[in-house]
């Protein structure tokens, strides 16, 4: 069952004696978890680089996991008027889906932002129950290769960097770009270089900022002049994408980034895959230009950076990596009958401890009580 929260700054909330920034609207049963959770994910941040400007609306797709349930929570956050005490507002509306649900929309998650009748923009209405299961129209609009890319950065190139992040165990990726004019093209033409099984698997916020860090993303796309592109450019984690501020250069070797160069997105995994056989096997090499074949490396470099490699792999999995039915059979009995046993384990464990101490203390008093008397006959 799919379920909606809208979050804003209101004379009046859903909840009895709830005012100012709350939830005003809900799907009617939602769980009381998922909607804290939701609403922990409405964050939006205005900073001085935006003043004077038309602030960008935040399109963004989560996953979180809610006891054994797998939620993909997909949102619009964005600007509005002024509340009722003129401070700076905001409106968050979520949408949060089963993994049974998301397989009927095969367009992926950004095709859900194109029925704008179904977003709610602004709220001057009373609080209010939603209806169950009301979802928006799925429309996936027309992408024409990767002209967004080339006239944003001046090469379509840099659309394959998302694209290879995804193919390299998920990794993170960080998008600076001037302005939230474009973030969805953008968002939409690189979704061409993802295999259309994964397109659900990929996070992502075309309004990213701390504010909104409650939950894993991959694709990141920053403002530039906000504080969160300088603590980028100071200090990246993961993948950075920024042509227009640093002198970061594209491998041309690598075959996302070509297949984006020529248009075709549809050859990017073929070529990675000869690229990969070519190599003799493993992952495709990092974008960051390194050589390994100009300098032999030593085998335990070389094993101390799979490991590191391995580790952060690790770290940035995608949530889908573990399957619900893994842990969704255990049933509260089972757990209660497991804690159980290894109470009464770790219960016999101690008793067999506490045995083995009186016998030493015992075999200590017998043997000085034979010294003793040994002394007494002589």
């Amino acid at each position: 069952m799919s379920f909606e929260l809208v979050y804003t700054s209101a004379r009046r909330g859903l909840r009895p004696g709830a005012s100012g920034f709350c939830t005003v609207a809900a799907t009617d049963g939602i769980p009381r978890a998922l909607q804290d959770k939701l609403e922990s994910l409405s964050g939006y941040s205005y900073t001085e680089s935006l003043a004077g400007s038309v602030p960008p609306v935040n399109h963004s797709h989560m996953t979180v996991r809610i006891q054994r349930t797998v939620y993909h929570v997909l949102s619009r956050i964005g600007h509005v008027k002024a509340e009722h005490t003129n401070r700076t507002n905001k409106i968050a509306h979520h949408l949060a889906l089963t993994s049974d649900e998301i397989e009927s929309f095969d367009d992926g998650p950004t095709a859900m932002f194109t029925d704008q009748s179904f977003w709610f923009s602004q709220w001057d209405s009373d609080p209010q129950t939603l209806p169950p299961d009301r979802l928006p129209d799925s429309y996936s609009e027309p992408v024409n290769g990767f002209s967004a890319w080339e006239e944003v950065f001046g090469d379509a190139g840099w659309a394959g960097m998302l694209g290879h992040a995804i193919a390299s165990d998920f990794r993170s990726v960080s998008v600076i770009v001037p302005n939230g004019d474009q973030t969805m093209a953008l968002l939409n033409e690189a979704l061409q270089l993802v295999k259309a099984a994964d397109q659900w698997k990929v996070c992502f916020s075309t309004f990213y900022t701390r504010q909104t860090s409650s939950a894993h993303c991959h694709w990141r796309f920053v403002m530039d002049g906000t504080s969160e592109a300088r603590h980028l450019r100071a200090r990246t984690q993961g993948i950075l994408v920024d042509p227009l501020g640093s002198k970061t250069e594209l491998p041309d070797d690598n075959p996302f980034v070509q297949a984006a160069r020529e248009g075709r997105p549809d050859q990017a995994h073929a070529m990675a895959a000869a690229k990969i056989r070519r190599s003799g096997g493993g992952a495709l090499s990092q974008p960051n230009g390194d050589d390994d074949e100009e300098r032999p490396e030593r085998p335990s470099v070389r094993r101390r950076r799979e490991a590191r490699l391995q580790k952060k792999a690790v770290q940035t999995r995608s949530p889908f990596d573990i399957p619900e039915e893994e842990y969704a059979h255990v049933t509260l009995e089972q757990a209660d009958a497991g804690g159980s046993e290894t109470k009464r384990k770790s219960s016999k464990r101690k008793n067999k401890a506490g045995l083995i101490l009186v016998s030493v203390l015992l075999l200590a008093v017998i043997a000085i009580l034979v010294v003793l008397g040994i002394k007494q006959l002589t």
